[in-house]
């Protein structure tokens, strides 16, 4: 029996691990046998490393940590390599992990990438039809553009003023394009504003738009020309700029975090160093005039890929365990 241990604990904390959880989580430990336990985040590792200390020995399951983010480097954070498996959605996760130890080896950490989904982000582009041709007949001041799409949320950091610098840059050579930034709205009025009054302070007002949250992105990203990768900060994967490159859109990004090391791996042509504005002006141009196509999606980023070793994994610790005329 696998258990999943994701942030929903967080639904019965109340004060770090002085929780209800944690008596509930013991129950299920016990009642169900649990072999494997995979934590997604920190608050629950530590949840669980206070229940497996009132459990008897031969009663704990092993443990796996699956680490999603960049975490800060404290003693808070390195509960993480506390498992009897790390698990990183990248290999810049697994550097991380490295400079989080000290700088000691991390060998059994392994590297699982987070998948796509590739019934839903499929290579099927370019896509003339279907959702642009219904942005065009709701835009018709887009026909005849190209479009550009920074997916992510509407927070500082993600890129959207170096965006909207690249669309005056585009405007003054001749390059017409409008760069749609989905995202919710909602209690990010003011950012907003503040993007609206530098688009027109630089004259590229209408060349942005502000969709609201989307629930189509697959369809978005095989409709745009480019997507654009702009965050401050190193990511640890940058699942967006995995989909869109699934879907066969060239993507763009700063050379920094999981966004770079999935541009190094399958479109080298749409790597920035990060906030070099020129370079950024200079890629996106050449992606709009054709000059750089992305290469094929590599089989170990799909979603059935990840499905497939995280359960060999499992697996594979669990017999590991075993001894002869034990059980599972």
């Amino acid at each position: 029996f696998f258990f999943q241990a994701e942030d929903g604990i967080r639904d019965h904390c109340v004060t770090g691990v002085q929780t209800c959880a944690l008596p509930i989580l013991r129950r299920v430990l016990l009642s169900e046998r649990v072999d494997v336990v995979d934590v997604h985040s920190r608050l629950p590792a530590w949840c669980l490393w206070f229940v497996l200390r009132l459990l008897p020995a031969r009663q704990r399951p092993l443990v796996v940590h699956t680490v999603h983010g960049l975490n800060s480097l404290g003693y808070y954070s390195r509960i993480m390599l506390r498992a009897s498996c790390v698990v990183a959605v990248s290999e810049c996760v697994r550097e991380h992990l490295r400079v989080m130890a000290g700088g000691q080896q991390t060998a059994g950490v392994v590297v699982i990438y987070r998948g796509v989904d590739r019934q839903r982000f499929s290579r099927r582009w370019p896509q003339s039809d279907g959702w642009r041709a219904e942005y065009l007949r709701e835009h018709p001041e887009a026909i005849g553009r190209f479009l550009l799409l920074l997916p992510g949320r509407l927070s500082r950091g993600k890129g959207h003023v170096d965006l909207i610098r690249l669309l005056a840059d585009l405007r003054a050579v001749g390059v017409e394009v409008q760069a749609l930034c989905p995202g919710n709205t909602s209690g990010r009025e003011h950012y907003v504003s503040e993007l609206q009054s530098l688009a027109a302070a630089l004259r590229v007002s209408d060349c942005l738009v502000f969709p609201g949250l989307r629930e189509d992105l697959e369809s978005i990203y095989a409709g745009v020309d480019v997507v654009l990768s702009l965050s401050s900060s190193p990511e640890s994967f940058s699942l967006t700029t995995a989909e869109a490159l699934a879907t066969g859109v060239p993507v763009v990004g700063y050379d920094h975090g999981g966004a770079g090391e999935l541009l190094r791996r399958i479109f080298s042509g749409g790597l920035v160093r990060p906030g070099d504005r020129g370079e950024l002006f200079e890629r996106v141009r050449r992606v709009l005039g054709g000059q750089l196509v992305p290469g094929p999606f590599p089989a170990d980023l799909e979603l059935s890929e990840m499905q497939r070793k995280t359960i060999e994994l499992y697996e594979k610790i669990v017999s590991d365990r075993c001894r002869p005329g034990e059980s599972g």
